[in-house]
């Protein structure tokens, strides 16, 4: 596969080989700290020359349990989903834990919508489209990124993309009908110690999706998960929530297993990437009919 060159932020495209994907990476501020965030921009495309159709933007949170992963475990992924979609994707790396718990990634993801706001606002995009995409831990701080973004007023996203998403620290789903391995609930417990290290914030609706109250208006949802995936049932009952919250949403069961997740294993997973892209793309479209 063909890396993706990597460039500094500039005004001016980087020079880049034809035909190639390429990554800016800034550094945004958020409250006392920064973080760092990669932006993958399709092959050809630069929104500041003025001589394109804008794209979407999409923001990638990764996986990695809430204690582990970053921008560049996720970069192959990332280009796959620009190229893909196609949309500008943007890869924040978020606070872990247990050095920051709770609420540090959600309010570093929040940070990164904002910051793609008004990135937009330079650019003269008087309504962008965005959506919001997560695999696993990413998956739960998408739904936290998606609520926080409504009770803050802030703009909406177009969709939301989860991937295997986590949303439930009692682990009521993935300990019932013992198909999970005990190991796997071992870490996924462990995970959500280090992240989750108050009886509150266990409970609290952005890091407990599955516990919250009130998930009317968050956007229009797909929640994949494998046939044989130990965050099945978990994935299915968010999808069934989110439907009797009124939230259009659907859980897409991908044949066989799903092996390191998509984020390590998206060579191998190239038809969960398709329907992704395809549910985006369907979101795109209908953001764009109403406005």
């Amino acid at each position: 596969m063909t890396k993706t060159p990597i460039s500094r932020s500039s005004a001016a495209q980087p020079a880049v080989e034809q035909g190639e994907a390429y990554v800016v990476q800034h550094v945004v501020p958020v409250g006392d700290h920064e973080i760092r965030v990669c932006v993958c921009y399709p092959a050809g495309y630069w929104p500041a020359a003025g001589n394109t159709a804008l794209l979407p933007w999409l923001v990638y949170l990764h996986a990695g349990g809430f204690v582990d992963g970053g921008v560049e475990a996720a970069k192959e992924l990332a280009r796959d989903l620009a190229e893909s979609v196609p949309a500008v994707v943007v890869t924040p790396g978020y606070s872990l834990a247990p050095e920051n718990p709770f609420p540090a990634a959600p309010e570093d993801a929040v940070s990164t919508v904002a910051w793609v706001l008004k990135h937009a606002k330079k650019l003269k995009v008087d309504k962008l489209r965005f959506a919001l995409v997560g695999e696993e831990a990413g998956g739960n701080l998408a739904i936290a990124t998606a609520q926080m973004l409504r009770d803050r007023g802030l703009p909406q996203p177009a969709g939301q993309w989860l991937i295997r998403p986590v949303t439930d620290p009692c682990l009521q789903h993935a300990s019932s009908g013992g198909q999970v391995p005990m190991e796997t609930l071992r870490k996924l417990a462990c995970n959500y110690r280090d992240y989750l290290p108050t009886p509150a914030a266990a409970v609290h609706p952005y890091a407990a999706p599955a516990l919250a109250s009130r998930l009317g208006g968050l956007p229009d949802t797909l929640v994949q998960v494998a046939e044989k995936d130990a965050l099945r049932a978990e994935g299915e009952a968010f999808a069934a929530k989110l439907g009797k919250a009124g939230v259009p949403a659907r859980a897409l069961i991908m044949p066989g297993v799903c092996g390191d997740g998509v984020e390590h294993s998206h060579e191998d997973c190239q038809a969960w990437v398709k329907e992704g892209a395809r549910f985006l793309r369907e979101k795109f479209a209908k953001a764009d009919d109403a406005s």
